[in-house]
C-alpha cells in the first residue's frame, strides 16, 4: 500500500488528537468496510494502547437486545489491529490475524469499551525479529467491559506481521 492514511494521522495527532482519532475510524471504515457497521468511537490510540467505545444501538444488537457477539468480536479485533497498524504501518507491512479466541463473561446490556495493550518490549522484539528476516507473531488480549467496569468479554487475537515483499500475490 503506497499511501498509508494511518501514518498521516499519527502526525496529525500531535496537533489535533480528537480529530486524528475520529479520522482513524473513518479511514478504517474504508480500508476494512466491515468495521463501518460498528460506528465505534476511538477514545485512545498510542504506540501501546487502543481504546474504543461502542454504543449499544439497534445496528449492533442481537435477538435478545444485547450487543451481538460478532460486534464484540469485531471490537476486540479492531482494538488489537490498530495497535499493530500504529507500530507496523501499511506502507511497509501487512498485518494478518492468524487466530482468535473470544471468551464471553456476560451479556452486553449497555455500551461497552474495548482496550488492547501491547508492551514496548513486545513491539521491540517484533522489530528485532523483522530485522532478522523472521515473520513475528504476537498475541494480544482486548478486554471488553461495560460502563461500570464489569468484564463482558476477552478477545485474544494472534497477529502475523509480514513485510510486503514476503507477501505472496494471489497468483502465486
Amino acid at each position: 500500500m503506497r499511501f498509508d492514511p494511518f501514518r498521516m494521522l499519527v502526525r496529525l495527532e500531535k496537533k489535533r488528537p480528537a480529530l486524528a482519532r475520529f479520522l482513524a475510524m473513518v479511514f478504517l471504515s474504508f480500508v476494512s468496510p466491515f468495521n463501518a457497521r460498528l460506528r465505534a468511537r476511538m477514545v485512545r490510540w498510542d504506540d501501546n494502547n487502543c481504546v474504543i467505545f461502542l454504543k449499544r444501538r439497534r445496528g449492533v444488537k442481537n435477538h435478545v437486545g444485547t450487543i451481538h457477539a460478532g460486534a464484540l468480536f469485531t471490537l476486540g479485533e479492531t482494538c488489537a489491529g490498530l495497535v499493530i497498524i500504529r507500530n507496523f504501518p501499511f506502507e511497509g507491512f501487512r498485518p494478518l490475524m492468524s487466530s482468535v479466541r473470544v471468551d464471553y463473561s456476560k451479556q452486553a446490556r449497555d455500551d461497552v469499551t474495548g482496550a488492547a495493550h501491547v508492551g514496548p518490549e513486545t513491539i521491540g522484539a517484533m522489530r528485532e525479529a523483522l530485522a532478522g528476516g523472521e515473520v513475528p507473531s504476537v498475541e494480544i488480549v482486548t478486554e471488553i467491559s461495560d460502563g461500570t467496569g464489569l468484564p463482558i468479554a476477552a478477545v485474544t487475537t494472534v497477529w502475523q506481521i509480514k513485510p510486503w515483499q514476503k507477501v505472496r500475490s494471489p497468483s502465486s
